[in-house]
């Protein structure tokens, strides 16, 4: 039997050899091996996967030709920005293609998991280059491409580097890949869900499972609406992803949060996320 490959994009992230690409690119995957611009090629090691991000981290021997992309700031996007997507499409080769954000924080079902907070844009996104880089027009890294719409054009949607900052930045501060984690899955709250059911607020974080976690020991439970974290207004569950991954392992947060239409705080001490394999 022959085994299937598969072909995807990748960031080199450190010049030590750290490349960031997208989780499904590696999925299930026996062995990867990373190719360089000019050709050269180096087996790559699964370090693992960052828990709700479609994001996962790969390591390769260091050699002269790495050398680390520049991470932009994804919050500051403006609707109608220049932006240029880079990967391999459809296992041609390397490729550059030009477009604008067209939208921010969107929401979509990928891969059997719900992704936040992504930019969306006109430069074509295609098979293969999921796990690029999506720059500004400075070169600078701000958002992973992730996701294509089938059959529809200028659809292509790229995860905000600012969620997933935090993390690269610990690494670079510790040499390891953590992070911080509370332990719920939730679902952003709009006025037309709260007012259909009735809901205390009509922005935030509803919990639709609360694992074995530190949140689950501290007491959240599902049904429960997150609103803020450290008196900061939580208005969706991008929010509440980008302001966990931005704090430290061990640090305590407060929460706030509505059960049965009643306001409580609570405190949670963030762990270690486990890394997915």
């Amino acid at each position: 039997m022959q085994p299937v490959q598969g072909q995807g994009s990748g960031v080199i992230f450190d010049a030590d050899g750290i490349i960031v690409t997208n989780g499904h690119v590696v999925r299930n995957a026996t062995a990867v091996e990373v190719q360089l611009h000019e050709g050269k090629k180096l087996k790559a090691k699964v370090l693992g996967k960052m828990r709700g991000q479609d994001i996962a981290f790969l390591q390769v021997d260091k050699v002269p030709e790495l050398e680390a992309i520049k991470i932009g700031d994804s919050s500051s996007l403006q609707v109608g920005q220049f932006a240029l997507a880079i990967g391999n499409p459809l296992g041609l080769g390397k490729s550059v293609t030009f477009g604008m954000i067209s939208a921010l924080n969107r929401t979509i079902s990928a891969d059997k998991m719900q992704l936040e907070g992504l930019i969306q844009t006109t430069a074509d996104i295609n098979p293969g280059n999921s796990g690029g880089a999506l720059v500004n027009t400075q070169g600078e890294l701000i958002g992973i491409n992730t996701a294509v719409i089938q059959h529809s054009q200028g659809l292509g949607f790229a995860i905000a580097i600012d969620s997933i900052k935090g993390v690269l930045e610990e690494f670079r501060d510790t040499k390891t890949i953590s992070t911080p984690w509370m332990g719920v899955v939730g679902y952003t709250i709009a006025k037309k869900l709260a007012t259909y059911y009735k809901f205390p607020v009509e922005k935030g974080a509803l919990l639709l499972d609360v694992p074995k976690g530190p949140a689950k020991e501290a007491g959240l439970v599902i049904g429960d609406i997150i609103v803020g974290l450290n008196d900061e207004e939580i208005v969706s569950v991008q929010i509440l992803t980008q302001k966990i991954v931005k704090r430290r392992i061990g640090d305590e947060v407060k929460i706030t949060y509505y059960r049965k239409g009643k306001k409580y705080d609570m405190k949670i001490t963030l762990r270690k996320a486990p890394l997915l394999k």
